[in-house]
């Protein structure tokens, strides 16, 4: 049986949220309101990353490997300027917290390019 990639992206990374969430909530009991301001964000670089990925596979499928690796380090510039508008310093060990999802998210997104990159020797 083969998973469509599109479903197992979106559901690892709700499960991504669903974990995080629930450790900040009832083991930290921090404030949920940060959080979900950060995954919204995340969510939405996501998301806009991914229907770039597959622009770039539809439009010039040979520079699809770099066009990864130039969006990656756009999502960590991103990240780096929208960091003061989060309030991460107001959270003890935000570095444990925010960069866990932050590698988690851009596996999947590196995982997803695999895909089409293979998907596209294929045929």
């Amino acid at each position: 049986m083969k998973i469509n990639p599109n479903i197992l992206v979106t559901v690892l990374f709700f499960l991504t949220f669903l974990i995080h969430f629930s450790l900040w909530k009832f083991v930290f009991h921090l404030d949920e309101i940060v959080i979900v301001k950060f995954y919204l964000f995340l969510s939405v670089m996501f998301m806009m990353m991914i229907t770039l990925v597959i622009l770039v596979n539809r439009v010039v499928p040979q520079f699809l490997g770099l066009s990864v690796i130039g969006l990656i380090l756009l999502k960590f510039g991103l990240m780096y300027l929208i960091r003061k508008k989060l309030n991460f310093d107001v959270i003890p060990d935000y570095k444990f917290h925010f960069i866990l999802p932050y590698f988690v998210l851009t596996a999947l997104l590196t995982y997803y390019a695999i895909r089409l990159i293979n998907h596209d020797k294929k045929q």
